[in-house]
């Protein structure tokens, strides 16, 4: 989840808010309902602090932490 582009962190968010995509060369949304499991080997909390990760993004991924020992 730490490598994705600032645009796909917008279309993400996006998503995740309006719970609903375009497909491409579709004109109308689809509503959808869906669980999103995410994983990364960053940390997250300083790519915020450094601004290359949403902060509002950040939070709404941010439910539930699993921390894996390396």
């Amino acid at each position: 989840m730490g490598e994705i582009s600032q645009k796909m962190q917008v279309d993400l968010l996006r998503v995740l808010e309006e719970k609903k995509i375009t497909k491409i060369g579709d004109r109308f949304p689809i509503e959808v309902d869906f669980r999103l499991i995410s994983a990364t080997r960053r940390d997250l909390t300083q790519e915020v602090s450094e601004g290359s990760f949403r902060e509002d993004l950040f939070y709404r991924l941010n439910v539930i932490t699993v921390t894996i020992p390396p």
